[in-house]
């Protein structure tokens, strides 16, 4: 179940050290592995059994498990997407501020050399 959110992590973590282009890649191709994860697990489910009738307590504890681990690791996979979108537009914000500030601190010692 915490295979998936690991792996993003992981490739998140790793795709700073490549192109921008990469990480956004990366992070749009985990957001889909996670939704499809979600959608199959759905389907896999089946009609929920009555819990009257079959000796459970919920209709969730009627259904098999292997399903709900691949709805719970989509979920889960899913929101560390959202996570790691948020840090990501930090992340590119800072960089881009920081370019900006080099750059007008350069253009000052220029125009201060003259």
């Amino acid at each position: 179940m915490f295979i998936l959110p690991a792996v993003i992590v992981v490739g998140w973590i790793l795709s700073w050290w490549g192109a921008r282009r990469v990480r956004w890649i990366l992070l749009s191709a985990a957001g889909v592995v996670s939704v499809l994860c979600v959608v199959i697990g759905r389907q896999e489910l089946g009609p929920p059994a009555d819990p009257r009738t079959v000796n459970c307590s919920s209709t969730w504890a009627c259904t098999d498990p292997g399903s709900l681990y691949l709805v719970a690791a989509g979920l889960l996979g899913f929101g560390c997407c959202l996570v790691l979108l948020i840090l990501a537009i930090l992340g590119e914000a800072m960089v881009i501020w920081r370019r900006r500030r080099i750059s007008d601190s350069e253009v000052v010692i220029r125009r201060s050399s003259r």
